[in-house]
């Protein structure tokens, strides 16, 4: 039988978690509110509210700030002690629509739910969403599409619905924000599926619900850690692809039929190949590198190439260009991808989703 609590990660949004403790009472759901290392006071107000309201549920506080991915671990233990089988974890930010707990419970299949892994996916996206934001978002959906060949459409959602058992077997490298993204590549590895729930983007000011995301560490370590997955998947066996995920007919882009996700997935990967293959193959010509590397950094790009579903067509296309005009193309390829991707993600914002 299928067991959910609530976890609530909380760091100094003192002001947001008990409208978030609220949601997660309306459903029904057990609290799980994990304190890493408040200075606002949050923790007591938790608790209070808690008691207040006669909400089933505790406060668990880490001793002093260790990042989010602790304050999740710490609270998939917790919930394994609790019985439950499933985690839904919602940020104290009160970003996250709690109306839409039920979606993410009616998500979980009749079969095999211990296996499924159900993500939010924040839409539909406003016509003023920032760009960097939304260019951020597609970055690492492309990173974990390379990776494991989910198709997700909001990878750093922190809304989600865990299986405990599955999850709290991953060994993930990263220790802050970036773990949610390697989550899903481990979770999918070990044969698990992917679910997507819609919910609302909401904005919050952020005198009222700080950002504690810091571009330089947190950007940089996701950064390599999704590179790091994408060469695990790459040059290692037993890393299984997703099932619904991206097919072989991606090796032909821009042939075959695919969702409007992962139609624009394809667009900003055939970008990225076309320029990181022509910069390094033009890279290679002007500097006269040897024939024995030149063959050996082929062969590397084409196995990362066949073993992420890379469009083979644009690879080619790339070995030319480098080759035929090494000067043009070291300033052009990066140009003519950055721009392909900006394109692809602007028309996915004029979609509306």
């Amino acid at each position: 039988m299928t067991s959910v609590v609530g976890i609530v990660p909380l760091y100094n949004h003192a002001v947001t978690v008990p409208e978030v403790l609220s949601g997660l009472h309306a459903h029904g759901l057990y609290a799980l509110v994990v304190d890493d290392g408040s200075t606002d006071g949050g923790a007591d107000i938790a608790e209070q509210w808690l008691i207040a309201n006669g909400a089933r549920g505790q406060v668990i506080r880490l001793a002093h700030n260790q990042g989010k991915a602790a304050a999740l671990l710490a609270g998939f233990a917790a919930a394994a002690e609790h019985g439950a089988t499933h985690a839904l974890t919602i940020d104290a930010d009160g970003q996250h629509d709690s109306a839409r707990i039920a979606a993410f419970l009616n998500a979980l299949p009749a079969e095999c739910p211990e296996q499924t892994l159900v993500l939010g996916d924040r839409r539909a996206l406003p016509r003023n969403y920032p760009t960097a934001r939304l260019f951020g978002r597609f970055l690492s959906g492309l990173a974990v599409r390379a990776a494991c060949g989910a198709i997700v459409g909001d990878a750093a959602c922190g809304m989600r619905l865990y299986p405990l058992a599955m999850t709290r077997t991953l060994q993930c490298r990263s220790g802050r924000y970036a773990w949610e993204e390697e989550a899903i590549i481990r979770l999918v590895w070990a044969g698990a599926r992917i679910q997507q729930v819609e919910i609302p983007v909401i904005y919050r000011d952020a005198t009222i619900a700080p950002s504690h995301y810091q571009f330089g560490r947190d950007w940089t370590e996701g950064t390599l850690v999704l590179v790091f997955s994408i060469l695990v998947r790459a040059f290692s066996s037993g890393r299984r692809w997703a099932r619904d995920g991206s097919a072989r007919i991606d090796l032909l882009w821009p042939l075959g039929k695919r969702t409007n996700m992962a139609g624009c997935m394809m667009n900003m990967l055939a970008a990225f190949t076309l320029a990181v293959n022509g910069f390094t193959v033009a890279a290679l010509t002007a500097f006269g590198a040897p024939i024995p590397v030149t063959c050996s950094i082929v062969a590397i790009i084409a196995w990362v190439a066949w073993r992420t579903n890379a469009p083979i067509v644009l690879i080619a296309i790339g070995w030319i260009s480098g080759i035929m005009a090494p000067v043009a193309t070291l300033f052009a390829a990066p140009a003519i991808g950055a721009a392909w991707s900006f394109l692809a993600v602007r028309r996915r914002r004029s979609a509306g989703n």
